[in-house]
């Protein structure tokens, strides 16, 4: 199958060039991550925004309606990132060690994932005071997760976790249609697109988040069981732990999801009796 990317691009402007240190042969990728979200939110995201939703970005008084703005575009081109570097690694075989197992793609996935994470993490602390500890909480857990990968530690599984990203544009552009919705008295997006928004919102969501990642964590855990006198066993824990967490808190987003739906459903057949 003829992929994206048959190689790691990047790797030839390492720092740390024949480094048997994952950490150290892709450090110039983390960094380069890092630095490329920040330019991207700081002068991308805010031209973007002005340009496509006009005076529904400029027009906006509050301080962390404008950030979300920013952040949730810069989200949405981590989506494209993140696709594109996973797209070689989706195929790896699961019964790879999670121990010894890497290649260069691999490493290059989860390189740009804390990149991306790191930055996230900087957001968080950044805006504390907007996002509280929650938000904190999720970006040091998925930092954790991904510099694992570089261990490396189930690097065969980079791809496959991120995998989730999937339902994020939809989230996303959730996002952007409530508040839209918000700044004006009429419908700024077509009714059929907000429908086919929630719909593949609701399925890429439970597909990804909740069905595949039930299973994913029972297969891996299954193959950690294999070589647990290989394992690093608080790192294993701590992951396997941080995952099932996460699993259950998508549990509790998507039911909260569906009763979302379902008031709007209500909203829209009530709506049309009274026409």
């Amino acid at each position: 199958m003829k992929f994206l990317v048959e190689e790691d691009p990047f790797l030839r402007f390492s720092l740390f060039s024949g480094s048997d240190n994952l950490y150290l042969l892709h450090a110039h990728e983390i960094l380069g991550a890092f630095v490329f979200y920040q330019l991207i939110y700081a002068y991308f995201a805010p031209w973007f925004n002005r340009l496509v939703f006009r005076g529904g970005y400029t027009s906006i008084g509050d301080r962390k309606t404008k950030i979300n703005f920013d952040i949730h575009t810069v989200s949405n081109v981590q989506c494209v990132i993140t696709f594109w570097s996973i797209a070689p690694t989706l195929l790896l075989p699961m019964n790879l060690s999670v121990v010894s197992y890497q290649n260069d793609l691999a490493s290059m996935a989860s390189a740009l994932a804390v990149g991306y994470f790191l930055w996230d993490l900087f957001i968080c602390m950044r805006y504390y005071s907007l996002y509280g500890f929650e938000f904190l909480a999720h970006a040091l857990s998925s930092l954790y997760v991904f510099t694992l990968g570089l261990k490396p530690f189930c690097q065969s599984w980079i791809g496959k976790f991120l995998l989730f990203e999937a339902s994020t544009p939809f989230v996303n552009n959730n996002w952007f249609i409530a508040q839209l919705s918000k700044s004006s008295s009429k419908s700024i997006v077509p009714e059929w697109f907000n429908i086919v928004n929630g719909v593949l919102l609701l399925g890429t969501f439970f597909s990804v988040r909740i069905l595949w990642g039930f299973i994913a964590i029972s297969i891996l855990l299954c193959q950690m069981w294999k070589e647990r006198h290989e394992i690093p066993l608080a790192q294993s824990g701590i992951l396997l732990l941080l995952n099932v967490l996460l699993n259950t808190l998508n549990l509790f987003w998507f039911n909260k999801m569906l009763r979302l739906a379902k008031k709007m459903v209500s909203r829209s057949s009530a709506s049309a009796k009274n026409m």
